[in-house]
């Protein structure tokens, strides 16, 4: 798992040859723990470039440098430095600039993983207690063995939603509560295969596209 991950990060700093590229996108494309990771990653990396970079001024490596720990002092010199030494508040530009910016990226990561939860909140398997409407998604393979449906409604899981078999059409009914939803077929288990049918779509970041509905009561 360690090697998938850092094909991940390399996938997204773009450092991965054009001859690895294909193998490590079908590799990701086809396990949804890496799916996932990826997608929270792009999400990331797209919500910081929208925020825009902050350039630290130029005193901010000889800042940081001069505030690195020196070696550890023997142990009865730091506990008489603390128990009878004097302190000195000292504040500069500098470190009140590389405190804001540490704390707008801190900012921007939780706001990331918030939204993620709130999405995965509103995006159960199967509402409950809450009004919810019943979709009801089509597909035609009559030469299929057994399609599923994965999306955000699911977390992309691809054994959870199974379709049942009608002439060669293959059905499903959702109840989903309002909102919007992406999602994709899974044929005989490995071929992932976008709805024709669907009302939109948006690229999943692996050159291919997802089908988007939109639920309302």
């Amino acid at each position: 798992m360690k090697k998938e991950n850092e094909n991940i990060h390399r996938l997204l700093d773009g450092d991965v040859p054009a001859a690895e590229k294909d193998a490590i996108i079908r590799q990701v494309q086809d396990d949804p723990v890496l799916r996932k990771e990826f997608d929270d990653l792009s999400n990331a990396v797209e919500l910081l470039e929208r925020e825009g970079r902050m350039h630290p001024p130029l005193a901010f490596t000889a800042s940081v440098m001069r505030k690195l720990p020196r070696p550890a002092d023997p142990f009865p010199a730091r506990l008489r430095r603390f128990l009878f030494g004097g302190r000195v508040l000292r504040w500069n530009m500098a470190a009140a600039l590389a405190v804001a910016l540490l704390t707008v990226v801190t900012a921007l990561l939780m706001m990331t993983q918030l939204t993620h939860i709130t999405r995965n909140a509103a995006s159960p398997d199967f509402p409950s207690g809450e009004p919810a409407a019943m979709v009801r998604l089509t597909f035609v393979a009559p030469d299929a063995r057994n399609v599923a449906v994965a999306g955000d409604f699911n977390k992309w899981r691809t054994d959870s939603h199974v379709m049942t078999r009608e002439n060669g059409t293959w059905t499903i009914n959702l109840p989903l509560k309002p909102g919007m939803y992406t999602y994709m077929f899974i044929v005989d288990g490995e071929h992932w295969i976008t709805d024709p049918s669907a009302e939109s779509y948006r690229d999943d970041g692996f050159g291919y596209q997802n089908a988007v509905m939109r639920v309302s009561l």
